[in-house]
């Protein structure tokens, strides 16, 4: 049982994060030891990790693993704490791995393999309310509606073929537009600079007092990253252990946010009677990708072995994004005056919406970095093991590429990557305990910080503790797996300060305690 570690990625260059950053996969016997398993072998988790483990197979075997996660979030954002959970059943896992003997001279055996892994289990909500007296989500769509650089003519269908839509056509402006949040500074004053913005409904906050905003949204997020894996594993003397093996990840990602701001009647300044308004937003990604890992282990003592695997970028050639985005603002009574437009002017009494939606996706490719993980196993004669590993990746060397369908031009939010995220070293150890046909397993995972400098004052580290008992009989075995997973992160509603507009009203900042705790079975027959 797995799980993403950020909130629903807002830009880019946090989606490469979100899609590379994945907890140790394996089965339950696997999970319960802390996700060390490179210098393991013998469970079907090798396929994926370090196929040389499957050269430790003497038999054939087919498993299914089943599991149920309980994740939770405590978010705190002005002063405000609000909690929220989810949970989920799952598969997170099936295998077959077919043992043939070859006792051609020094090579013992062979073993191929297929399974099934989730590396990534997005299934999380979050919620945040508070009272923000100091900025507004309209100051957001001012600022960005103010960056376009030309007339109000951007933020709408001008309904000629040969005069396509503006920048901001497609854009959360040009619904605040439509549903008379934001508006030219022309339309409130004559000759005014029509490509800078103004609201009514916040005009004059200064001279008459701060504005009590009520701000809430609920994030949900589902789906998962899966990964097929087909592998072979080889025994040479009973001493050297090699393995190859060609992974196929899937991305299935989905988010729905409702985001919403209320107004205590007359609260507002000069724009009168604004109740409210609310954006709904959803968002869609799939695809895709490749990637190989091919790994050896050593066993020079019958109570020592070393094990080594690197695994090449993940190349996802299309990512499919489908977005779409509904605004609806609610008016009690008021008289909108355009002194440049009076055609426009009227009274505006009830809902007003007006939504973003794409006919087609849009594509994008995206490469994750090298994964490289060294391990040690050491068994304390037929009583145990103890095993730990360490992994390194350089989320600095994750990258998008444009479709030529959907030509995109990444290199600022490649630059981004570059600058954001650094060389990681994650850490994992576990051990096992057998008495009898029965086990007992303990491990910790330790995944640090993958940002150069703190972000948001938040240490984005992630800690796991494990547990989990076992049985295991000539004709088939059963694992279980319990694992705690805590990790801190955070969230901008909205972001302050563009190339033409700035100001000194802060982006308000959620921070969140996620704490997740699941469960997993694994079943196994020896064929």
């Amino acid at each position: 049982m797995l799980f993403s570690f950020n909130v629903f990625a807002q830009t880019y260059a946090e989606e490469a994060l979100f899609f590379s950053r994945l907890n140790p996969a394996g089965s339950a016997r696997i999970q319960a030891m802390g996700g060390a398993q490179v210098a393991l072998g013998g469970d079907y988790s090798s396929a994926y990790s370090n196929p040389a483990g499957l050269g430790f197979f003497n038999r054939s075997e087919a498993t299914l693993s089943l599991g149920i996660n309980s994740y939770s979030s405590t978010s705190s954002y002005l002063g405000s704490s609000t909690t929220d959970s989810k949970s989920n059943f799952n598969i997170p896992g099936f295998s077959l791995v077919l043992h043939t003997d070859k006792h051609k001279g020094k090579l013992v055996s062979g073993n191929f393999a297929i399974s099934f892994t989730r590396t990534n289990n997005f299934n999380q909500n979050y919620t945040y309310q508070g009272t923000n007296s100091s900025s507004s989500i309209i100051d957001y769509f001012i600022q960005q509606a103010s960056s376009y650089a030309q007339p109000p003519g951007q933020l709408f269908y001008p309904g000629d073929i040969n005069n396509p839509p503006g920048d901001g056509y497609n854009s959360l402006p040009r619904l605040a537009y439509n549903t008379y949040l934001i508006g030219p500074n022309s339309e409130k004053t004559l000759n005014a600079d029509s490509t800078y913005y103004h609201s009514y409904p916040l005009d004059n906050r200064t001279q008459t007092g701060p504005v009590a905003i009520k701000q809430s949204e609920r994030i949900q997020n589902s789906g998962a990253q899966n990964q097929w894996n087909i592998a072979y594993g080889i025994n040479l003397n009973d001493f050297f252990y090699l393995g190859a093996g060609l992974g196929v990840p899937t991305i299935n990602y989905q988010s729905q946010k409702v985001y919403s701001e209320s107004f205590p009647l007359g609260s507002l300044p000069a724009g009168g009677n604004l109740t409210g308004f609310e954006l709904d937003e959803n968002l869609h990604v799939t695809g895709t990708g490749i990637n190989a890992t091919i790994g050896a282990i050593v066993k020079p003592k019958d109570f020592v072995q070393f094990g080594l695997s690197i695994s090449t970028p993940t190349y996802y050639p299309t990512l499919s994004e489908n977005y779409n985005a509904t605004l609806t603002s609610v008016w009690n009574n008021y008289n909108f005056v355009d002194v440049t437009h009076q055609s426009k002017s009227g009274n505006l009494n009830g809902g007003l919406r007006d939504s973003i939606y794409f006919q087609t996706p849009f594509l994008y490719s995206l490469t994750t970095p090298w994964r490289i993980k060294a391990g040690a196993t050491f068994f304390i004669q037929k009583r145990g093991l103890i095993t730990a590993e360490v992994e390194k990746v350089n989320f600095s060397k994750s990258q998008f590429g444009s479709n030529s369908n959907t030509p995109s031009d990444f290199s600022g939010d490649n630059g981004e990557i570059k600058n954001l995220f650094h060389n990681v070293f994650n850490f994992r150890v576990g051990g096992e305990y057998r008495f009898s046909n029965f086990r007992a397993r303990l491990g910790y995972n330790y995944m640090p910080n993958p940002y150069s400098t703190s972000q948001n004052n938040i240490d984005n580290t992630v800690t796991s503790i494990s547990a989990g008992l076992g049985y295991r009989s000539k004709k088939y075995f059963v694992d279980l797996g319990f694992i705690q997973t805590s990790w801190s992160s955070s969230y901008l509603p909205y972001s302050r300060g563009t190339v033409r507009y700035s100001d000194d009203v802060f982006s308000p900042i959620v921070t969140i305690k996620n704490s997740s705790i699941s469960g997993m079975l694994t079943v196994g027959f020896i064929l």
